[in-house]
């Protein structure tokens, strides 16, 4: 499933920003049936077309998921037809025309409180029946038909924009209910206005009639496609600091769940359903951990963003992540046994590649794993290096600057890594130098950034490590973060030293506080020992044994 995302366009004439969506064919023709006051501004023919109201573009970016999310639920609320509205939510509507229209208009200097008094008179005469064109012409057969008349000549369209802009469908009893009840409170509010205007200030005691607007469980439940909650959601995910990889992945996790469930419907997912899908992952073999920090922690938050926003009323995977006190059993070390070490580093030092594979994927199945175990880096930010990112200090030697400017890092800062000798004596240096400028291992894909194609090339050296060490208890890629660390520390290395070499973030605010110079990193590398790429260290043992 492709969900198509809501980019800001311009249109000629104008330097501001637009949200655009063709209507579609079934909701057009809900719209024809429309009075023409209640159909939403900007809504046309067949065509949506909202300005963004900001000529910056990053601004608008921004703005355009709410618009959209706007526009999907004026769309579910159109679909599912009129609702009628009970006498409290009628007075609440009117309670809110009445606050809005009063704030807007109380700070009004220009008009006069006389003008103002005449405003209320005016709208007494219309509630009488005997204002307005209506009530000249007298070709209504009763007086109650009259009023009904006047009160619809000066109040109908106030009330018409107001629905609108609340996206309250309704059957035409309710709303005239509306228009009446607003035509009485109006009438107050231009006499509150008349006080205000000559300098009385007295609290208004008026709004306290009105009860808070609360829709029917019935009314609100109108369709609304998780697609258009995670498209809203991901378009505004990078605002809010997500990673475009991550937000990715939340995306493709919730297409995985539509297919899952076979609707596409927020008001019909449950507590049960994310249950369901949590069960149905257990019995695939999917790791706890997995479940409950990806999947489940996915849905919550895109849920939470929709429920904040009105697309749901509350978060159906809440409380729904597996409870275990029992701990995944460990039967073997986290980092590479020396023998496992040397013969993933021997295989990627003879790497050959094909005519079907990138020179770059090539490239990254012989390097990554060699800067990996010389740094406890992620294997995904080393994929993301490169070439200015690799210098030479002055007064050091050569070190990799990993950062947030090549790609994704995990805690969004820059680490300085030393190159270790022996990468350099193996020709990872040469290798740089005559390379074209740009990333190393992957080229940025067609949406700019490097995200995509990483992410292909990390699956490849998983795959090419994997095939070396096949102890299912051993991590192909992330055991090189435990080696590096496990062996500095065998070297003598200090712990908050280690730390900054492979970038993990400090555990105290006392550490945070503590910066390990390039200095002392180019120190605590050369104490980092070569790893013996002859000979196993088991074989050796036993030749040792034999003599």
């Amino acid at each position: 499933m492709v969900l198509r995302m809501a980019c800001p366009t311009k249109r000629p004439g104008s330097d501001n920003w637009y949200f655009r969506k063709r209507i579609p064919a079934d909701v057009q023709a809900i719209l024809a049936k429309l009075p023409k006051g209640q159909r939403p501004p900007n809504w046309y023919k067949d065509q949506i077309n909202i300005s963004l109201k900001t000529a910056d573009r990053s601004l608008a970016k921004a703005r355009c998921p709410d618009v959209a999310a706007q526009v999907e639920r004026t769309m579910a609320t159109l679909r599912a037809g009129p609702k009628s509205l009970d006498l409290k939510q009628i007075s609440a509507l009117s309670g809110e025309l009445y606050m809005g229209l009063a704030e807007a208009l109380e700070g009004t200097s220009v008009v006069t409180a006389a003008q103002w008094s005449r405003v209320a008179d005016v709208n007494e005469q219309v509630r009488r029946g005997d204002y307005g064109t209506v009530a000249k012409l007298s070709i209504h057969k009763s007086p109650s038909d009259r009023v009904r008349a006047c009160i619809e000549q000066r109040f109908g369209k106030i009330a018409d924009a107001f629905l609108v802009a609340r996206g309250i469908v309704t059957d035409a009893e309710s709303r005239w209910k509306l228009v009446d009840m607003a035509s009485r409170d109006l009438t107050v509010m231009a006499l509150r206005l008349a006080r205000n205007a000559d300098g009385d200030f007295t609290p208004d005691e008026y709004p306290k009639r009105f009860p808070k607007f609360t829709a029917h469980a019935a009314q609100d439940k109108a369709p609304r496609s998780l697609t258009a909650l995670v498209q809203a959601w991901h378009k505004a995910a990078p605002d809010r600091g997500v990673k475009n990889r991550d937000a990715d992945r939340i995306k493709s996790r919730f297409e995985k769940l539509i297919a899952f469930l076979g609707h596409d419907d927020t008001y019909r997912v449950t507590k049960q359903d994310i249950i369901r899908w949590r069960d149905d992952r257990l019995a695939n073999k999917i790791s706890i951990k997995t479940i409950n920090d990806s999947d489940i922690a996915s849905f919550s938050s895109v849920f939470n963003w929709g429920a904040e926003r009105g697309w749901l009323a509350d978060n159906p995977a809440e409380r729904t992540t597996i409870k275990t006190k029992r701990k995944k059993a460990e039967v073997r070390e986290k980092y590479f046994l020396p023998e496992e070490a040397a013969k993933i580093l021997q295989c990627a030092a003879a790497i050959v590649g094909s005519k079907r594979e990138s020179p770059k994927t090539t490239a990254a199945k012989r390097w990554v794993p060699w800067l990996c175990a010389y740094s406890g880096a992620r294997v995904a930010e080393m994929i993301q290096l490169r070439k200015q990112d690799v210098r030479k200090d002055p007064s050091q030697g050569w070190v990799i600057r990993l950062t947030p400017e090549a790609g994704s890092i995990k805690n969004n800062k820059f680490c300085d890594v030393p190159v270790h000798q022996h990468l350099i004596d193996t020709g990872f240096i040469t290798f740089v130098v005559n390379t074209k400028a740009g990333h190393l291992f992957c080229d940025p894909g067609k949406d700019g950034t490097i995200d995509g194609p990483a992410g292909g090339v990390y699956k490849r050296i998983l795959s090419m490590v994997r095939d070396v060490v096949k102890d299912p208890h051993v991590q192909p890629n992330h055991a090189w973060r435990y080696t590096f660390k496990s062996y500095g520390l065998e070297a003598g290395i200090e712990s908050l030293t280690l730390d900054a070499i492979s970038n993990h973030s400090p555990r105290t605010q006392g550490e945070a506080y503590t910066k390990v110079t390039l200095r002392t990193r180019f120190a605590a590398m050369r104490k980092f020992p070569r790893y013996a790429l002859g000979k196993s260290s088991t074989a050796a043992a036993i030749e040792h044994a034999a003599e």
